[in-house]
Parts: C-alpha cells; structure tokens; sequence
C-alpha cells in the first residue's frame, strides 16, 4: 500500500493518507485537496524523468545515481511547487510501499533549501543486482568491433530499454502504464477553436519553459499549466481517434477484439449517450452532439451544455481506456462538475467499470459532491452484502451489476479542513466508518443537517406566530 504524509505544506496542516486503489478526497474550497492530488501525481511521475536519467547515463554505480536522482527530484520541485521560500517549514513524504518502508521524503534546511532522502531500503539489494547485470551487459557491447556482433547488439538494445523500464516500475512499485491528471475546467478543450487550442498549447509550453531556466529563487509554480499541458496532449489524441472512426459505435465494430469485448464497449457506449443525452460524432474536425437519435437534429459540441462539454473528455477517456485494456492511473478533479445529480451517478458507475477491468488501476477523486459519494457507499454496500451472505448474490446484482462492487480494502477516502464544529474534528480523517465499513453518514449528511438545523429554527420563530395570535 502507497501512503503520503504531509506537515505545513500550503493550507495542510498535518495529514495521513493511504492511497488504495480508489482514494477520494472531500473538503471544503482551499482546504488542500488538489494540493494533495497534484503531489501524488508528482511522485508517482517521478518514475518517468529518472528513467530518462538512467537510460541516457548507463554507466553509474548506484550510489552517484542517488546523488543525481536528488538533484532531478529537487529542480522538478521547484519546477512544480516553486520556490520553497512560498512555503512554510515542510515534510512531505510518501510511500511507494509501507509494508517495505520505501520512502522519498522532501524537507527543507534553515536555509530553505529543498532537501531530498530516500529510504534505507529504497535502493535495495534486488534493484542493485538488476541494475548492475544490466550496465554490465550494455558496457560488453560498447567495446564489440565486429559489424555483425554490434548489429545484434543495437536490436537487443530495445530489450534492454525494456529490462530498464521493468526495474524502474518495480523499484517505484508502480505498475501503471498511462498517468493522468484530469484537470477541473475540461471544457477550455472544447469551448475554443482548434487553432486557439494550439496557441494556448504552445503558450503553456513556453511558460514552462520560462519557468525552467529561471534562477531558484525566483521559480513559480507551475504544475496547473504542466497538468493542462498534458491533459491537453491527451485530448489531441482521443480526438485523432474519433477523426479516424467518426463516433463511437465505428470504432466498437472496428476495434473491438472479441465479441464479449463489443458487448461490454456497447454497454459504455449506451450509458455515455445517456450522459450526453445524445450522441456524439465528429465530422471534418467538427464535434457534433446528436440528438434524438436524428442526424437532422444536432448541435455543435461548442454550443452545447457547459455540462456536456465538462464530462465529454472524461467520457472519451474511460471508452478509449476499456478499448485498449490498459493499466492507468486517473486523478480526477470534480467529475460532479456542471452535472445533474443522475449524470453523476452515471459517471461514477463508468469510472468504477473502467478501474475494475484492471487489479491495477487507480482512481483518485478529488470532490464537493454527497451525490457521489452516496454512489461509492452503495457500491460498496453492494459487496458487503453479497459478503455476509452468498445466497443474495443474484438479488443484489439485480439492482447493481458484479462488475461494479466495490471491496473495503481497496478504498479510502478523506475529508480535508476544519469546517465542522465538533471539537473532535481534525483537519485530515479517514471517513470511511469502521463498524459500518461504509462512509460516515455524518459526512453524506453534514450540510442537509445544517441545512435542517436552520429551518427547525425558522419553523420555531414561524411557530411563535401562531401562539401570539
């Protein structure tokens, strides 16, 4: 199990968070949710820019490759977070496994310096074998004169690319293939032309770029415009698809690999169009929303509702993901957004399909919405049920299907800030009620609570009225 801990970082004070399998975080605005969601992001990114290091410098013992990784982490921090002079006297660690205490743990010295450990058994003795027979067998090719010999050596070189990648999965504890922060704002990919999306493109490439060659001191922060960068890259792809195929039901017929894969594409594709009350095409570059299954009947996906040009990404996204089975880490920010309370639940079921086709996906939800998390409850309710007694197994999948069952022991989910007047409230608590194994109906109930506490109020004044008289 991965695990960050973090101590006066921006508005968190002191918080512990397991991240399973499924993580979401709730909280009111500022209360540091997306500031946690954005650091998991970058130490679970972190995997891909050291790779590069090692693949480009294969002759380093392991030693001097810890030296260097601590200086790639510390620019990459200041690249994402800024200057640590932003922020207070910190400690952010995480753990890419608790159960074997491997750890990067970021702090700061009295000079406010950026100051980066890795756990005593971070780099442990298997990674160190692995690494060295490897740097051996590169080096043995270096030194072959013989044309052949170094012709077989260069086609071999992509197997070793290939054992490199492994190691480094397996030193980070990282299995997924395709990482993604799906910013909140989704919209900006379809509210604009195409060519205002590659001068937005190419502005936040330069902005990144700025910020890089800048001195230490005077580093921004700048992980929302790398995050839009890249979610902006993935949206340039998902599009090139649906230019090739058109919609979804083309790429169903062409791509599908086997009929039971068309069935369960086909049952996506169903519930997006329910979500998009319409369907969705894409002609000469133009997205259109069809409605009432006419073509006559459509609008353009510009003009459509800030609703539907909120989800139609993520919606792409989970298709795309089903189609080629992929093992992929999403950190999603308010999939509520622009959304009526039925759409929400729609949502959720899709993303739990998605995350459920794969033992190893990860979804990590930051929140405002009880509509979801009342769905998470019921999904994990459903397999608690099924749990206590086998024999309702069919009555259940009745009224939620098997593939959506959620297991207690791969959720977690937190609540973030102080805006409770319960003097036993901390900042950062688990919200999942360990009796119950479901989330605290305090916490589905907090603000209906409020909100009944004032009319009970109300009615008592109202009530007075009557009694005068």
């Amino acid at each position: 199990m991965q695990k960050i801990i973090l101590k006066n970082f921006g508005a968190i004070q002191n918080a512990e968070i397991e991240i399973k399998k499924w993580l979401i975080l709730i909280g009111e605005q500022a209360s540091g949710k997306s500031t946690v969601a954005k650091l998991i992001y970058f130490f679970k990114s972190l995997k891909d820019d050291l790779f590069q290091d090692l693949y480009k410098n294969t002759q380093k013992s392991v030693t001097i490759l810890q030296n260097d990784w601590t200086i790639i982490i510390r620019t990459q921090f200041y690249n994402f977070f800024g200057y640590t002079n932003l922020a207070s006297n910190f400690l952010i660690r995480f753990y890419y496994s608790l159960e074997k205490e491997k750890y990067i743990e970021l702090t700061v010295d009295k000079n406010n310096k950026l100051l980066v450990a890795f756990s005593p058994l971070f780099f442990n003795e298997s990674f160190e074998l692995a690494y060295e027979q490897n740097k051996q067998w590169l080096s043995n090719g270096l030194v072959i004169k013989d044309a052949a010999t170094q012709l077989t050596y260069a086609q071999n070189k992509n197997q070793y690319t290939q054992n490199l990648a492994i190691l480094i999965n397996e030193l980070f504890e990282i299995v997924h293939t395709d990482a993604l922060f799906v910013i909140a704002g989704r919209n900006a990919t379809v509210s604009y032309s195409e060519l205002f999306e590659k001068y937005l493109f190419a502005d936040v490439q330069r902005r990144l770029e700025d910020n890089r060659k800048k001195k230490v001191v005077r580093k921004e922060q700048t992980i929302d415009e790398l995050l839009m960068l890249k979610f902006i890259e993935k949206v340039v792809k998902m599009k090139a698809i649906f230019k090739k195929f058109g919609a979804f039901e083309a790429i169903i017929v062409q791509e599908a690999e086997n009929e039971a894969q068309m069935a369960v594409l086909q049952m996506v594709k169903n519930r997006i169009q329910e979500i998009l009350k319409g369907n969705y095409t894409i002609d000469n570059g133009d997205e259109k929303i069809i409605l009432n299954n006419d073509a006559k009947d459509k609008i353009r996906l510009s003009n459509a509702s800030s609703g539907q040009q909120e989800v139609i990404r993520l919606l792409q996204d989970i298709f795309i993901t089903m189609l080629d089975q992929e093992k992929v880490l999403r950190i999603l920010e308010e999939p509520e957004a622009h959304l009526f309370p039925i759409a929400q639940k729609q949502l959720i079921e899709l993303l739990v399909l998605m995350m459920n086709q794969n033992v190893d996906n990860q979804l990590i939800i930051t929140t405002h919405s009880p509509y979801i998390l009342t769905v998470f409850n019921n999904l994990l309710f459903a397999k608690r049920v099924v749990d206590k007694n086998a024999l309702v197994s069919k009555e259940v999948e009745r009224v939620i299907a098997k593939n959506l069952w959620l297991n207690l022991e791969d959720f977690s989910a937190y609540s973030l800030g102080s805006y409770s007047d319960d003097e036993n409230w901390n900042y950062c608590e688990s919200i999942v009620d360990i009796q119950t194994q479901l989330i605290d109906q305090n916490y589905l109930d907090e603000v209906s609570d409020m909100l009944g506490s004032d009319f009970q109020a109300l009615y008592a004044i109202h009530s007075k009225t009557f009694i005068r008289k």
